[in-house]
């Protein structure tokens, strides 16, 4: 199995994902968009309203070229059928701009694009999603691109490791 990094990638706490999604429109709905779906920048930039088919964002134009399919939460899913077109009026090429805006805006100086896909995949995992349905959401050609997410805080560790006392805990009297 390949080793998995020491340190969890690279992302937003959940107090920086909230201070993202309350945003002023239109990068509160970018931002909301990207943290739900994990996209990368130019996928963001290409999406349409009309390519979302069944509950799922359908890309065709991605890096690997392969079409993509992304589950949509039900809100983000109700958020997006307002939308007619582009869903993000940004330009394609750099998230400059955007970027800049953001910082400002939220006063998370370290922020980029890229750290809300980095918090998808991390909240994914730490929310029971596997990490072969991640690989696929996310477009990864290798599990091991993908096993980088599965580092996970110490802290969701710990409130693992203590939901399955209490459950050892549960078992070893009902058995007694």
């Amino acid at each position: 199995m390949p080793k998995i990094q020491e340190q969890p990638p690279d992302r937003l706490s959940d107090e920086e994902a909230g201070q993202l999604k309350a945003l002023p429109e239109p990068y509160g709905f970018v931002c909301r968009l990207a943290l739900g779906t994990g996209l990368r920048w130019g996928e963001l930039t290409r999406a349409q309203a009309a390519h979302v088919e069944r509950g799922f964002l359908v890309l065709s134009m991605t890096k690997s070229s392969k079409i993509r399919r992304v589950p949509l939460d039900p809100e983000l899913l109700a958020e997006i059928r307002t939308h007619v077109g582009k869903l993000v009026p940004f330009a394609e090429g750099s998230p400059g701009s955007f970027t800049r805006v953001v910082r400002k805006l939220s006063g998370i100086a370290d922020f980029h694009p890229h750290r809300m896909r980095h918090t998808f995949a991390c909240s994914w995992l730490e929310q029971g999603g596997s990490l072969a349905a991640l690989q696929q959401i996310l477009g990864h050609a290798s599990i091991v691109t993908t096993q980088r997410y599965a580092r996970l805080t110490d802290d969701h560790v710990m409130a693992e490791r203590l939901k399955m006392g209490k459950s050892a805990t549960k078992s070893a009297t009902s058995i007694s």
